[in-house]
């Protein structure tokens, strides 16, 4: 038997005679040779978790806090190196069998032999580190869900101009859904529609709630929206008393920090030639 491989516009063909007889003739698409899909088996790790054609970023620390050096696509296959964190925090060191490319991948985005890819976001599953809310209308506020539905529980709600943290996007029916975790003082993970998110930088880092050395000695009042004050209060808590309002840029002196339900409550003092000490939400305190 004799085969033979050929090339013609775009598509590869081969075809197998035996005795002079020609016994079989196909035509390959050119997807399918490449890693149209993930192709796992023993011993072996693809990148996975997100739709054929997306990309993924790998990083040069387990933390998406690290700078990207290089992306991989769907069904790239890497070796594996040490894992750390757990959960959604998980990071594992990776490096790319067919380049260069080495560095640290969220564990989301790797699928081992035997394991089932849990796919179905789109393309920006490996999209941008940090979105901002864009374009509500005026007065509203974003709803973050439960779940990706329009009818699932709301478990907190977003202000224009907020900066969330990207955990990926996913197609619901017609509508764009993204999953985020709020990293500007209240704790909350969930889905928001995805068309009223912008691609964004980094904000400025806020309270983390802990005590020691490593909390600022002042903070600056960050990320209000247009128009609104900060609400110092003579508790910590949104029924609380307002001693004063405190504009953006105000500079203060951190007392120290503490969670409160889903609220970061941090108790701070006014500077300048009037004093009042009192407690704001952490949400809207950055380094100062």
């Amino acid at each position: 038997m004799s085969i033979e491989f050929w090339k013609r516009a775009g598509r590869t063909f081969f075809a197998a005679a035996l005795a002079g007889h020609l016994v079989l003739a196909l035509a390959i698409p050119a997807d399918a040779q490449g890693r149209a899909a993930p192709v796992t088996g023993p011993d072996v790790t693809t990148i996975g978790g997100i739709s054929p054609g997306a990309r993924v970023n790998v990083r040069s620390g387990p933390s998406s806090l690290f700078a990207p050096v290089g992306t991989l696509s769907y069904g790239t296959r890497v070796r594996m190196g040490v894992c750390l964190g757990s959960g959604t925090g998980r990071w594992c060191q990776i490096e790319a069998y067919d380049s260069n490319v080495k560095g640290f991948v969220s564990a989301r985005f790797l699928v081992r032999g035997g394991e089932t890819s849990q796919g179905g976001g789109d393309a920006l599953d490996g999209g941008p580190d940090y979105w901002a809310v864009r374009g509500l209308p005026a007065g509203d506020r974003l709803n973050v869900r439960r779940d990706p539905a329009a009818n699932s529980p709301a478990l907190a709600t977003l202000s224009e101009g907020e900066v969330v943290q990207n955990l990926g996007c996913r197609m619901t029916g017609n509508a764009r859904w993204c999953r985020i975790r709020s990293i500007t003082g209240i704790n909350v993970t969930g889905w928001v529609a995805g068309r009223y998110l912008r691609e964004s930088a980094a904000p400025g880092r806020p309270p983390s709630g802990g005590s020691g050395a490593s909390e600022p000695e002042f903070y600056v009042v960050g990320g209000l929206p247009a128009g609104q004050k900060l609400g110092l209060r003579a508790k910590p808590s949104g029924d609380a008393s307002v001693i004063a309002e405190l504009g953006s840029g105000t500079r203060l002196e951190n007392l120290g920090c503490e969670q409160r339900g889903q609220t970061l409550w941090c108790r701070v003092r006014t500077i300048g030639s009037i004093s009042a000490t009192g407690w704001v939400n952490g949400r809207y305190l950055r380094d100062g």
